[in-house]
């Protein structure tokens, strides 16, 4: 034998014990985040709120509902409000956030986790939504991820001409979510970005992140939010061509947070005529209202909160 084996394998040995005690503390670490979070939480989620300040349509049944869906909102008096982007229409001004988003929305400022949006970019960089919340709206490439319960939440940005590397795989944003889900060891995982990947609304499904959800099927990612379309509509859990699948990722569209609703076959929706829509379990365009979402460890309830309807959509799924 080798008078070199022992110190080889005292070596191995030793690299052995350094990595089981690196991964300890890693579960150890994780384990006192979780700990120090609930075990289960409420939380809201809402997109496309406050009109111009200037809009006519303020008081319609259709039009300029922030006020009544932000009251919806604030009497669950969640843990949490998740903003699925575009705050401020029509351009996101300091007087449009102080006039209108913040008597309303903006009661829930110092509990939003708020994903960025299309209308967001319309100020340069995005300027005046990092000024209104702050460090709570992120890194300024706009993806990140946080713990809320025991749920793993990534927030990712689906302005694809904006961000930096654009939506495709590889991209450093692409990369950036396969390691994150890829060191998440918690039961339950959602996701949230602007633009749906599956829709029946005006614009359609989104195909520009389809890199993105292969990733968050690989890694059993249970809920993806957006919004962008201005109605409220939820799948089944599908895969990455839009079929049910047991083990799928169930999205649900929430652009109903006051700005307008409007339903497609009233409006311009071009994509139909290319393309075959992939049927969702429920679609509701005539209200405006907010999603609640109870996540407990290794289960999700929802109910849509419709002004003027109550409750119109419910259910409960267990995570992967």
């Amino acid at each position: 034998m080798s008078e070199h084996a022992p110190h080889t394998r005292r070596r191995v040995v030793g690299l052995i014990v350094v990595v089981a005690i690196a991964v300890a503390g890693a579960l150890l670490l994780l384990r006192a985040c979780q700990d120090e979070q609930p075990q289960s939480v409420s939380i809201v989620a809402a997109g496309d709120m406050g009109c111009d300040p200037k809009d006519p349509g303020s008081g319609t049944a259709l039009e300029c509902q922030a006020k009544a869906v932000s009251d919806i909102a604030v009497g669950l008096k969640p843990y949490a409000f998740i903003g699925l982007g575009d705050y401020q229409y029509e351009i996101p001004t300091t007087e449009g956030y102080d006039a209108v988003y913040h008597p309303t929305w903006g009661r829930l400022r110092d509990i939003t986790f708020p994903a960025i949006g299309n209308q967001e970019y319309k100020v340069h960089e995005a300027n005046t939504f990092h000024t209104y919340f702050g460090e709570r709206s992120g890194p300024d490439q706009g993806y990140w991820s946080v713990q809320l319960g025991q749920w793993h939440v990534v927030f990712l940005n689906s302005n694809c001409t904006v961000v930096t590397g654009g939506c495709g795989a590889g991209s450093p944003q692409h990369r950036w979510l396969q390691q994150d889900l890829a060191d998440n060891l918690t039961k339950c995982t959602m996701a949230v970005w602007h633009h749906p990947r599956w829709s029946n609304g005006i614009a359609g499904s989104d195909a520009r992140m389809s890199a993105f959800y292969e990733t968050l099927l690989v890694n059993d990612v249970d809920i993806l939010l957006s919004a962008h379309e201005a109605n409220y509509e939820r799948f089944a859990a599908l895969d990455g061509s839009g079929k049910p699948l047991s083990v799928g990722v169930r999205q649900f569209v929430v652009g109903t947070g006051g700005q307008v609703t409007y339903d497609p076959e009233v409006g311009d929706a071009k994509w139909r005529a290319k393309a075959k829509p992939v049927p969702s379990e429920f679609f509701d365009a005539d209200h405006h209202g907010v999603l609640q979402l109870t996540l407990d460890p290794a289960s999700y309830s929802w109910q849509f909160f419709a002004v003027g309807a109550g409750i119109v959509d419910s259910g409960s799924a267990d995570c992967h």
